[in-house]
């Protein structure tokens, strides 16, 4: 919904930086009120605070790419695209060492490119092609926010390093509205309801997400945001009239078969 909530904001007039800075901002204070009333303490050392500035920065360019991707391409095409963000954590893993090398990953990887080549086995303009590569970079991004968080905080509570990029973002998209003026608002009801959709939407998916994984375990909770792309395609159709062609929709069910050969070890 969060997708699709941009995307009705995008539609009214609305440009990525207005969409990403309003959500970001929304999302902090949402945050802050849930944190405040369930008494989660913000209370964490330095050194963990300036780390998740830190990620909080690629961070930042994850979230501008995916919303910018949003204004060339497709809700659902976008989200199949960004989906891309599993095969490359496990490439990056076996390269670092940092996990060992599956051959079912690799098989997982080879379907989900094969996937996303038919899912763009069409004519592509310019501008398409264009968003096609702001949707790979949000996965690549997202990819670095995923393995540099399990790096320095794997294994222990997040929703205080979370708080703390979130922060990050706020204040960097805030600044670049301030700084380039170049923020435009939607022009109708349904895109600010869009705008209000982007931030209950994401907001209630970080605190249900923070919820699950402690009840589950990270890795676990992960996993279910596999079924993210069948939502997409089906909400993008019902709410944004956008239907992805036969030949797309086979490559998406590649690729949300290569992220189940993904999924956690069982322990």
């Amino acid at each position: 919904m969060v997708g699709v909530c941009t995307g009705l904001a995008l539609e009214a007039g609305a440009n990525p930086l207005a969409t990403v800075t309003l959500r970001a901002v929304g999302t902090l204070v949402v945050l802050t009120v849930y944190f405040t009333a369930t008494g989660v303490a913000l209370a964490i050392p330095l050194r963990d605070i300036l780390v998740a500035a830190a990620i909080g920065l690629p961070l930042c360019l994850n979230n501008y790419l995916i919303n910018a991707a949003f204004a060339e391409l497709p809700v659902p095409l976008v989200v199949l695209l960004f989906y891309l963000w599993p095969g490359i954590t496990a490439a990056a893993s076996w390269a670092l060492g940092i996990e060992p090398f599956r051959w079912r990953g690799l098989a997982g990887l080879v379907l989900a490119f094969a996937g996303i080549a038919m899912a763009l086995g069409v004519d592509f303009t310019a501008a398409q092609a264009y968003g096609v590569g702001l949707a790979v970079g949000a996965a690549v991004t997202w990819s670095v926010v995923f393995l540099l968080s399990g790096r320095f905080f794997r294994g222990r509570d997040t929703r205080a390093p979370t708080f703390y990029m979130t922060s990050v973002a706020a204040l960097v998209f805030s600044l670049l509205w301030v700084v380039t003026g170049d923020a435009q608002l939607p022009r109708s009801a349904v895109g600010w309801a869009g705008i209000a959709g982007t931030v209950l939407f994401y907001a209630f998916a970080m605190i249900g997400l923070f919820v699950s994984s402690a009840r589950y375990g990270a890795m676990r909770s992960a996993f279910w945001l596999n079924f993210e792309p069948i939502a997409s395609v089906l909400l993008a159709a019902l709410i944004l009239g956008q239907v992805l062609a036969p030949i797309q929709l086979a490559g998406a069910a590649l690729v949300v078969a290569a992220l189940f050969l993904f999924r956690p070890a069982a322990s």
